[in-house]
Parts: C-alpha cells; sequence; structure tokens
C-alpha cells in the first residue's frame, strides 16, 4: 500500500503498519497514544509521529485526500481514500484537547462469504441460510456494536449479486464491488451550503432503476425513507444499524423512529414488512461472529418484537 500526500510520503511508520496484512484499526488518541487491532484487539503500538502539530497536519491531509476539509471551523470529518482506508479525525479544539485519528483499513479485493466462513464469523449452516436470503431477494438488517463487521457482512452479501445492479448509499464510501455503484453524502461547504444527506441520496437511488438498495448505516431520518421504498416492490435490500445486542435491537428502532416522528405501531408494521431476517454480529477479542439470526413480529400490543430463528 502506498500513499502520497502533497507528493510526500506519508509517515514510514505508519506506511509499516498499513502493510499489515491482518491490520483492521489504527487509532491516535493524540501524539502520545497509539493503539492497532491486528485480528486481538486494540493493542499499544510505538507512536506514529512525534508531535502533536505533526499528527495535526497528519490527519487534515489525509482528510483533504478524501476530498472534504478539517480546521477549527469543521473540527470533525469522515472520509474514504485510496488504499481501502476509512480515515475519521477530530482536530484539537474546544471540543478535544488532543488531535484524534482513526484509521480504518478494508481489504481492497473484498472478503467473501467462503473468506468470511474461514475467518470463522459464521457456521457453514448460518452461511447456507446467508445464501438462501440473497439468492432469495429477501431483505435483511445487519446489526452490531462497533468493529463486529457489519459493512464486510453486507458488502460480501451484496457481492453474491455479481449480475445485478446494486446502490449503495453510505456516509463514507465503503461498499464496493463490480455491479456496486456508491452513492456517498457530502457534508456542507464553509457557507453552509451543499450538503447532501442520506435520506436525499436514498430518495435518487430509488429513481435510478435498482435491483437492489443497500444503506451502509440507518441512523436517522433515511429510516422512514428506506421503509417507505421496502414497502413498495424494492426487494432484496441491505441495510446496517448499531446495537449493543441482539435484544436491544428494536429499542434502537424505536429510538430512531422517535425522533423521526415515526409512532411505534407505524414502525413495527413497516419494519416487520420490509425485513425478512435479522443479523446479529458480535466481536470478542478482535475475533467477529454471527451470534443469531432472526426475523421481526409485531407484538400484541403492536410494539415491534425480534424472535431468534438460526443460533
Amino acid at each position: 500500500m502506498i500513499l502520497v500526500i502533497m507528493n510526500m510520503p506519508l509517515p514510514e511508520k505508519l506506511l509499516e503498519i498499513l502493510d499489515e496484512p491482518s491490520l483492521t484499526d489504527l487509532i491516535c488518541n493524540g501524539h502520545l497514544e497509539t493503539l492497532a487491532d491486528l485480528g486481538s484487539g486494540l493493542e499499544p503500538i510505538p507512536n506514529l509521529v512525534d508531535s502533536e502539530q505533526e499528527l495535526t497536519e497528519l490527519a487534515i491531509e489525509l482528510i483533504s485526500l478524501g476530498g472534504r476539509h478539517l480546521d477549527q471551523a469543521n473540527p470533525f470529518a469522515d472520509v474514504s481514500i485510496p488504499g481501502g482506508l476509512r480515515v475519521h479525525a477530530v482536530l484539537a479544539s474546544a471540543c478535544s484537547q488532543k488531535t484524534l485519528l482513526s484509521i480504518r483499513a478494508h481489504s481492497q479485493r473484498g472478503f467473501t462469504l467462503i473468506d468470511l466462513e474461514e475467518q470463522g464469523m459464521f457456521s457453514p449452516g448460518q452461511k447456507l441460510v446467508l445464501e438462501r436470503i440473497v439468492a432469495g431477494k429477501e431483505s435483511f438488517l445487519i446489526c452490531g456494536a462497533t468493529g463486529s463487521g457489519k459493512t464486510s457482512l453486507l458488502r460480501a452479501m451484496l457481492l453474491e449479486c455479481s449480475y445485478e445492479r446494486v446502490i449503495a448509499i453510505e456516509d463514507v464510501s465503503e461498499l464496493s464491488g463490480q455491479s456496486i455503484l456508491s452513492l456517498q453524502t457530502r457534508q456542507p461547504n464553509i457557507e453552509g451550503k451543499g450538503e447532501i444527506s442520506l435520506s436525499r441520496l436514498l430518495t435518487e437511488a430509488l429513481r435510478m432503476r435498482p435491483d437492489r438498495i443497500a444503506v451502509g448505516e440507518v441512523r436517522g431520518g433515511e429510516l422512514m425513507v428506506m421503509l417507505q421504498a421496502l414497502n413498495t416492490g424494492h426487494r432484496g435490500a441491505g441495510a446496517t444499524i448499531h446495537a449493543n445486542s441482539f435484544d436491544d435491537i428494536p429499542s434502537r428502532l424505536n429510538a430512531i423512529a422517535t425522533v423521526a416522528g415515526i409512532k411505534q405501531e407505524t414502525l413495527s408494521q413497516l419494519v416487520v414488512s420490509a425485513f425478512q431476517w435479522v443479523i446479529y454480529l458480535q466481536s470478542n477479542s478482535g475475533k467477529r461472529r454471527i451470534q443469531t439470526i432472526g426475523s421481526f413480529a409485531v407484538g400484541t400490543n403492536g410494539e415491534l418484537e425480534i424472535f431468534r430463528r438460526v443460533a
């Protein structure tokens, strides 16, 4: 992996760690604390730079490679850059005493379901269920905590649809593949104009004759747009959402729906009709694995319920 910033190489220590095949995450909590996940969870490694100023300059340049800006007016940024890297940075400012840099490394070729099975993410029986979900063009929601492998699994399932037109909507482009077209949100400019949200992208994607749609992560108002789309004939969709446990998924969806002004009974009916499957991932000591595969149901009082189907 060779990256160049303004015709100058990156710090040698950074290049060395980025070349590690097992690297999934690299984190700098200021210039004096650096952590890396090489398959066994985050562990300390030698620091990449010698000063806070060098880390600040590195963060600004990495974000600029993704076409976004990082300054005191915009101290947060999240981008995807060449080399299969997703970079999130927080500039030292009123929000943080230190510059914080988080880099997630993705395989440039993209893991298939076979690859993920070999890594132990799921059992042969679970793999058969995943393949049937894709082949039957049934919609699914992938859930889990940060770093549990939600995006990796979503990408692998979409790669099974090699002869279909798949349109992916993301805050930062991470889904890729021969048949996957990625649309990425845009932050407002320094005048506060020009923002393009996930909801807007989802609306546009529905006009592009997709065979399938995918949403990188559902966080807010795009939930309603997606549920409406999946209830009007768009089959085989996939999406991810953050949840700390399998049983927490309904409350997580309810929390988003409440902010969006969706009533509980309405949400329950829409979710059950939209998603035939829900897949929950967990990560222990750096090992990512499907804990369970289930489905949604409407409770006796109209509440959204979830139940396990495949362990």
